[in-house]
């Protein structure tokens, strides 16, 4: 696990907040707005809406200009986070549909927020379906926290048990498809 490169897990993170994923939605569609005009698309007190902006351009997510006395937010990915071209386009295309959307972005993203499950869909995806005892072996997590860790991925639909094996599901959401590719890039470098 210490080789593995935390960009996805923290940017999950970052984004499983119903503010931030407001704030990135609103420059996905006012891309070049300022905090304020952000704020109202949003919904966010102008305060939190700064806040949010800072984590996602920390996360490579987005970038900003200033012009004048103005900041102005693009949906720009950071060439020198990796992961962040992938993620934005992946998240551009989510969060863009409608309002219903943001349920299935929140639960899909807090199926990616900790290392432990990433390196559990790694190795599921690498070795393929693994009983329970061979899974905590290979990953090294004691076998309260895995099957913790395996009950949130299977109530996410990622994973599921099957004779007597957990295995990945097939995944249809195009927000967790992009997740687990990037997952699977991640592992090999």
């Amino acid at each position: 696990m210490q080789n593995y490169h935390p960009t996805i897990w923290r940017t999950c993170r970052i984004l499983a907040n119903p503010r931030r994923l407001a704030c990135l939605k609103a420059v996905l569609k006012s891309p070049g707005a300022c905090v304020g005009d952000l704020a109202n698309l949003a919904r966010v007190g102008e305060a939190q809406t700064s806040l949010a902006l800072r984590a996602l351009q920390a996360r490579g997510l987005i970038s900003a200009r200033r012009e004048s006395r103005w900041v102005r937010y693009f949906p720009e990915p950071d060439p020198l986070v990796p992961a962040a071209a992938p993620l934005l386009a992946a998240f551009r295309q989510a969060v863009l549909r409608d309002a219903e959307q943001s349920k299935v972005i929140m639960r899909c993203l807090t199926a990616f927020t900790h290392p432990r499950r990433l390196l559990l869909l790694r190795y599921l995806q690498k070795k393929g379906p693994l009983p329970f005892e061979s899974l905590s072996k290979e990953v090294r997590i004691s076998p309260p926290a895995l099957y913790r860790h395996l009950k949130k991925l299977e109530n996410r639909r990622l994973v599921r048990q099957q004779d007597g094996a957990w295995t990945l599901c097939h995944v249809r959401e195009p927000l967790a498809t992009s997740l687990l590719k990037l997952v699977a890039c991640e592992s090999e470098r």
